[in-house]
């Protein structure tokens, strides 16, 4: 009892992580100056805040706020937070509705901090998942540590990952149907990338085979020349398996390049090279026009997005023009707002873009030409004559 006693005597009462999770999940009551605002009396209510988790992740990370911010000065918090190494169970902070069925992590890696608010100097430990050997990283220096070290660190960050001897047990049971030497009839693809979440996450959700798929069903052109690298064969009863354990899909057993992504591609290509080059057409027309009556006006944010994508640069065409944000209402007609980011495009332009994408509205600045009246300018050359004669 007193060997017990003596940690709690010099640093206080122990504290746990469980404990600092209960305190951040715990209910608020909203009373007094803190009433809450119902929306639907508009009127201010007394009520209960709180918070629960929808879906638990794979990797849970959990930072503890060692630093504390006050108006004049900063103090770190170095009070020691044991933590477990493994079964940390989160069920007790999730909500009703929450899907996730796997609640308890194993302890993957922790960051410590050590030194004052102002300076310090950061480690980790870490977790070799292979042999279970937990090392600390130092800088240049990985040293071998015991898992002693570990729970007694001064926690700052720390990396939890899902846990389940479910998991396990169907990784060994796919080696297993893999392994056997039985003839299958048909051979299926998989998404590598699923394949790798099977292997590692306890939790890999239903198979999604679309990271290699396009909507059609075939393979996307420009993902045909490196699919090895997309997807893994396996037999007909390691697909069963699966396909009954987790859903998903769809089942692929031929692969193909898609046509119809093929000619969409080869339109697409076709459209931003005559976008650009009547383009070009139209504004170096534009440009050699010494003094164009009208002068039309385009957004510069819109002409940039439509540069993008005439270029390859972008994959989605922009939407309609949008020069509501360079233009200003004034005496019932649009004008040019001062110091806007804008274009100048010719008429001819204008009506092209208009027609592909629509839009507006349009801005045009105009340049009014006042003709001389001939009676005024032989009235100028009577008085210069006159007053040559004097």
């Amino acid at each position: 009892f007193v060997v017990s006693c003596i940690p709690s005597w010099f640093w206080g009462p122990i504290v746990t992580l469980e404990d600092c999770l209960a305190a951040f999940f715990a209910a608020d009551e909203l009373k007094g100056d803190n009433m809450y605002s119902c929306e639907r009396c508009k009127k201010l209510r007394n009520g209960v805040k709180y918070c629960k988790v929808l879906k638990l992740p794979e990797i849970l990370c959990i930072h503890l706020k060692r630093f504390r911010h006050e108006v004049m000065y900063s103090f770190k918090i170095s009070n020691h937070v044991s933590f477990p190494l493994e079964g940390l169970d989160m069920r007790p902070f999730l909500a009703k509705e929450s899907p996730s069925q796997v609640t308890t992590y194993d302890l993957l890696s922790v960051i410590c901090h050590h030194g004052t608010a102002g300076s310090g100097h950061y480690i980790a430990y870490c977790q070799n998942v292979i042999n279970g050997q937990w090392y600390e990283f130092d800088d240049q220096y990985v040293t071998e540590v015991h898992e002693t070290v570990v729970q007694n660190a001064e926690a700052y960050v720390l990396f939890y990952r899902k846990s389940s001897e479910e998991s396990v047990r169907e990784r060994q049971k796919v080696v297993a149907l893999a392994s056997m030497k039985e003839p299958s009839l048909l051979q299926f693809y998989i998404s590598r990338e699923w394949l790798n979440k099977f292997n590692t996450f306890a939790e890999p959700g239903p198979i999604s085979n679309h990271a290699f798929l396009c909507q059609h069903g075939g393979i996307p052109p420009n993902k045909y020349l490196y699919i090895d690298d997309l997807v893994v064969i396996v037999p007909q009863n390691v697909w069963e398996y699966l396909y009954n354990s987790f859903g998903g899909g769809p089942a692929v057993n031929h692969l193909y390049m898609c046509a119809i992504c093929q000619v969409e591609i080869e339109a697409l290509a076709k459209r931003r090279k005559t976008e650009i080059d009547t383009f070009i057409k139209l504004n170096k027309e534009f440009q050699a026009e010494e003094a164009p009556s009208v002068i039309l006006c385009i957004s510069m944010q819109w002409f940039r997005e439509w540069e993008s994508f005439v270029k390859g640069k972008d994959n989605e065409p922009p939407g309609p023009i949008d020069n509501s944000k360079i233009g200003v209402m004034k005496g019932g007609h649009i004008q040019l707002k001062q110091g806007a980011d804008y274009g100048q495009i010719s008429e001819e332009t204008w009506q092209y873009l208009l027609g592909i994408y629509g839009g507006g509205p349009e801005i045009a600045v105009r340049q009014t030409v006042v003709p001389a009246d001939p009676d005024s300018l032989h009235g100028e050359r009577k008085i210069e004559a006159e007053t040559r004669a004097l």
